[in-house]
C-alpha cells in the first residue's frame, strides 16, 4: 500500500512514522470502544482514517464478512456514492486544464443524451451542484430524461446527471472511463489500490455487505457488480477497458435491459477502495479546500446544508465543512472535511445500519454534531 504520497502530504504534522496511522494520536483522549458498537448495530466491521486535529489517525475494528477475517488497510469497500468526489475532482481538472467548460451545456459535447426540454441546459456544474431536476435513477428503461424544474434553481439528488456527464468526459479524453480515472486521477493520487472497475478478484480481498441483523447480504453491491461483469464478458468486454457505448451495445447484444443505475464502470458508484487510499484524497480535498473557490456552496438546500460542485456543504457550524454520504446495499460511509480543524475523515461500514455507527464514531472522536447526520 503506498504511503509515500500521505506522507508528503502530511509533512510537519509530527505525528507520523514511517507513513503509518495512528489508532490515537492525543494521549488525553480515550480511542471509542468500536468492538461494544459494532454488537449493538450489528454491523460486521468498520474502517476510519485520516486526519484529526492535524494528526494522522485510523481506526479499524471488526471483520471483513461475519466469521471472516479481521477488517485491514487492505481490505477493499465499495465507496457507493462516496464515489461522486474522487470524479468531481477529475472533472475540477479537466476544466483547470481548458478541457471542459462547467457552465457549457452537456448537450454541446455529446449530442446523443436523451435529454429533452429545459434538461438539454444541463451543465456539468449543475450535475455536480445536483442542481439538474432530473430523477436519482430511472427504473424503467422507457422514461426519458427530463428535469423537474430550471437547472441551476433547485437541488435535487441525481445518479442519472453523473452518468451524463461521465459520457461527457468519456469523450473529451477519447478513452474509456475507468482507464482515465485509473491513470488521471487515481495513481496521481496515490489511490493505487483502488478502481472504478469490479472484477470477480476483488471478491477474496473485499468486505462484504450485511444486512440490518449481521446476516450476509446476498443482494449486496457486489452481486450487481458481478452481474455487470458477467452481461460484459459474454461480449468479450472487460469492464476496466470497455466505454459507455460498449457497455450499452453488449447490454443490447444479450438482450438484456440496460439501465444506467446498472452500468459499472459507474462514476456515481463503482469505486472499490481501501480506508488508506480514501483518505490520501480526503487529504488531497483538505489542502484544496483551503484555497481554491471549487469547493464553495452553490446551491441551497436548507439553513444548515448546501452544495458545492462535489460536495455537501454543512453550515451548522461557525466555519462551512465538507461532507458526502456513501448508501449501498449492505454498505453505509461517510467522509467529513473541517479546513477549520484541519480535518479530514472517512469512515467505511459493512452493515445497512452503518450510518448509526459511523455517527457515533464522529461524534466521540470530533466532539462535534453536524446537521448532516440528520439530514442525510
Amino acid at each position: 500500500m503506498q504511503r509515500r504520497t500521505f506522507v508528503g502530504l502530511i509533512a510537519g504534522a509530527g505525528a507520523c512514522a514511517a507513513g503509518k496511522f495512528t489508532t490515537d494520536t492525543r494521549a488525553e483522549s480515550k480511542p471509542p470502544d468500536a468492538a461494544r458498537m459494532l454488537e449493538v448495530t450489528r454491523v460486521p466491521g468498520v474502517a476510519v482514517a485520516g486526519m484529526r486535529d492535524e494528526q494522522p489517525y485510523q481506526l479499524l475494528a471488526g471483520v471483513e464478512r461475519a466469521g471472516g477475517p479481521a477488517v485491514t488497510h487492505r481490505t477493499l469497500f465499495p465507496a457507493a456514492s462516496l464515489s461522486k468526489p474522487v470524479f468531481a475532482w477529475a472533472v475540477h481538472n479537466l476544466a483547470k486544464q481548458g478541457k471542459i467548460d462547467l457552465n457549457r451545456p452537456l448537450q454541446d459535447y455529446v449530442a446523443d443524451l436523451g435529454l429533452e426540454g429545459t434538461a438539454r441546459k444541463i451543465t456539468a456544474l449543475h450535475v455536480l451542484t445536483h442542481s439538474t431536476g432530473l430523477v436519482n435513477w430511472r427504473f424503467q428503461p422507457n422514461l426519458t430524461l427530463a428535469s423537474a424544474f430550471e437547472p441551476g434553481t433547485k437541488w435535487q439528488y441525481s445518479g442519472e446527471g453523473f452518468v451524463l456527464l461521465q459520457r461527457v468526459v468519456e469523450k473529451i479524453v477519447g478513452r474509456p472511463i475507468a482507464e482515465y480515472m485509473r491513470t488521471a486521477v487515481l495513481e496521481p493520487l496515490g489511490m493505487t489500490q483502488s478502481t472504478f472497475a469490479w472484477a470477480p478478484e476483488i471478491k477474496n480481498v473485499a468486505a462484504l455487505g450485511h444486512d440490518r441483523q449481521g446476516a450476509p447480504l446476498e443482494r449486496s453491491l457486489a452481486f450487481y457488480e458481478q452481474r455487470n461483469y458477467e452481461t460484459l464478458q459474454k461480449s468479450s468486454l472487460n469492464p476496466a477497458s470497455a466505454t459507455y457505448e460498449q457497455i450499452a451495445a453488449a447490454y443490447q447484444q444479450n438482450k438484456q435491459t440496460f439501465l444506467p443505475v446498472a452500468l459499472s464502470p459507474n462514476m456515481a458508484g463503482s469505486l472499490q477502495t481501501t480506508i488508506g487510499d480514501y483518505a490520501l484524497f480526503l487529504v488531497h480535498v483538505l489542502k484544496a479546500a483551503a484555497r481554491s473557490d471549487d469547493f464553495k456552496a452553490r446551491v441551497d438546500v436548507n439553513r444548515d446544508i448546501a452544495w458545492a460542485a462535489g460536495w455537501g456543504v454543512d453550515r451548522s457550524f461557525k466555519t462551512p465543512s465538507l461532507f458526502h454520504w456513501g448508501d449501498g446495499p449492505g454498505f453505509k460511509n461517510f467522509c467529513w472535511i473541517q479546513p477549520a480543524r484541519k480535518s479530514a475523515l472517512v469512515f467505511f461500514t459493512n452493515g445497512d445500519s452503518g450510518a448509526a455507527l459511523y455517527a457515533w464514531l464522529f461524534r466521540q472522536l470530533m466532539n462535534e454534531d453536524p446537521a448532516a447526520f440528520y439530514w442525510i
